[in-house]
């Protein structure tokens, strides 16, 4: 989704692009979608941005998954620290029949740290039973805001990644759709210390006779849609993923057919260089 520049460990990198930056945008920026040691490249300042996982959707608990938590924090870089960077991961879709019912699963923690600065980013939680999966909190930053919450009102999206406050919610009854980003828009390979490129919650049309459900998948940080099948031929069921860091959507199935829940998304680390010394 963002841009990555310069080879750092297993991170890629183009110098040009990097030296050739400034002017009021970001020099340049790493994007981490899998847990690793970071070693800056030059000395300098910057922000880093971390994301929990969301929480899977239930599976006909008609309960949505939380969204991760969001941390950001305006860091110095030493070309002589070692950052640790901790991914999490969404939490697994669940799958049974009719007549059964299973909860969603928590997603995971993201941290960033190197021995001072610490940043954390849980995950959300996975679709409940009679309450509100929560949405996962933050710590260490600058900015700490939690994700959106799951919902418990029948067949409902996921909850969103907040970067703005806390994330969107879905909690009107029978709201199919994922929660959407607090930042829709374009992403902006030349912002300066923000995240950008937010999208829009995924949805998925409800199954009431043969064949396929149409869907939409789920933008940037926002949640994934839920799943209503009714139907008694022999299709199987899925809720929707959560798009980086949001909730997995619910899924209802009225026939005993096998259904799965939708997934929560990935967690994830932006790191950002806004100066070099």
């Amino acid at each position: 989704i963002h841009r990555c520049y310069a080879r750092v460990g297993n991170v890629m990198s183009n110098f040009t692009d990097f030296i050739g930056g400034g002017g009021g945008g970001a020099l340049f920026t790493v994007p981490i979608t899998a847990s690793t040691t970071w070693t800056p490249p030059f000395d300098g300042t910057g922000v880093i941005h971390v994301i929990g996982a969301g929480g899977s959707g239930a599976n006909n608990y008609h309960s949505s998954g939380a969204a991760g938590g969001y941390s950001k924090k305006a860091v110095t870089f030493a070309t002589g620290t070692n950052w640790t960077l901790v991914v999490g991961a969404g939490g697994a879709a669940v799958n049974t029949t009719y007549g059964n019912q299973i909860g969603g699963n928590t997603g995971g923690t993201s941290s960033a740290t190197d021995g001072t600065s610490t940043l954390t980013a849980n995950g959300g939680v996975g679709g409940q039973t009679g309450s509100l999966a929560a949405g996962g909190t933050a710590s260490g930053g600058d900015v700490n805001n939690a994700g959106g919450t799951g919902c418990r009102n029948y067949v409902t999206g996921g909850g969103a990644v907040g970067i703005l406050g806390t994330g969107n919610s879905k909690n009107s009854l029978s709201d199919t759709k994922g929660a959407d980003s607090d930042i829709i828009g374009p992403y902006n390979p030349n912002a300066y210390g923000v995240l950008s490129g937010g999208g829009s919650g995924g949805f998925v049309t409800s199954v009431q006779q043969s064949g396929m459900y149409q869907s939409q998948p789920a933008g940037f940080l926002a949640g994934g849609g839920a799943t209503y099948v009714n139907n008694s031929d022999g299709n199987h069921g899925k809720g929707q993923d959560g798009g980086i860091g949001g909730g997995g959507g619910s899924i209802k199935m009225n026939y005993p057919n096998l259904s799965w829940s939708g997934s929560g998304g990935n967690g994830y680390i932006l790191i950002q260089y806004l100066t070099v010394s």
